[in-house]
């Protein structure tokens, strides 16, 4: 197809198109003439990801570029490691400020400690793990006595865990289709997180409300 029929069946305005070449986050078509190229459904595929990415996850033009970089440029044979290039991509690299080392160590030490008692079978390089790390020094910041003990996170560790195998359920093969890991790992984290911690706050409601009525309850047997 054209740059017009592409334009048109991906809702995609066409100056964003060449934009998104320019930028390497849509690969090139195939030349057919000077200034002229032909476009796949592969094409289609990379457009409706970006938009999902942009407009619905609202991350930025180099995250994704990083993303795509990371997919495009892989050639394992591993899926696990696949899927883990596809998330961590979206992940920002640690960077620990000046001053803040110690803060950082602490945080470090405690996520090996709750992944050991886990028995998670993930790496240093893991998606998440540095992310988890930055949001533990959070925590200790502005909560310094909220979690005293990496134990105390054992509980959010096996409730997730619990999510992950509704996820991504026994029968997921990404070798079956490898075209389809970018889809599948970075939209089902990037699009359900919002859902799950929209649950959450809506969860903390409702125990809010039946532990005051549970109060209230007993109150008035008194």
């Amino acid at each position: 197809m054209r740059m017009a029929e592409l334009s048109r069946r991906s809702g995609v305005p066409t100056a964003t198109i060449k934009y998104y070449l320019r930028e390497g986050l849509l690969p090139q078509g195939e030349t057919t003439a000077p200034n002229q190229a032909d476009y796949d459904e592969r094409h289609l595929e990379r457009l409706s990801l970006i938009r999902a990415l942009r407009e619905v996850a609202d991350l930025p033009i180099a995250t994704i570029g990083r993303a795509f970089a990371a997919m495009d440029g892989y050639r394992g044979d591993t899926a696990p490691e696949y899927l883990s290039i596809a998330i961590g991509a979206l992940s920002e690299p640690l960077d620990v400020p000046d001053g803040e080392a110690g803060q950082y160590q602490r945080a470090e030490e405690e996520v090996a400690q709750l992944l050991e008692l886990l028995g998670w079978d993930v790496d240093l390089d893991s998606p998440g793990r540095d992310d988890l790390v930055r949001s533990l020094v959070g925590v200790h910041r502005f909560l310094p006595d909220l979690i005293a003990d990496p134990r105390q996170l054992v509980p959010y560790g096996k409730a997730v865990r619990t999510l992950a195998d509704i996820e991504i359920p026994d029968s997921y093969d990404p070798a079956a289709d490898p075209a389809a890991i970018l889809r599948f790992s970075v939209l089902g984290t990037v699009l359900f997180e919002p859902v799950l911690l929209a649950l959450r706050r809506l969860a903390h409601t409702d125990r809010i409300r039946s532990t005051q009525a549970t109060r209230t309850r007993r109150r008035s047997r008194r």
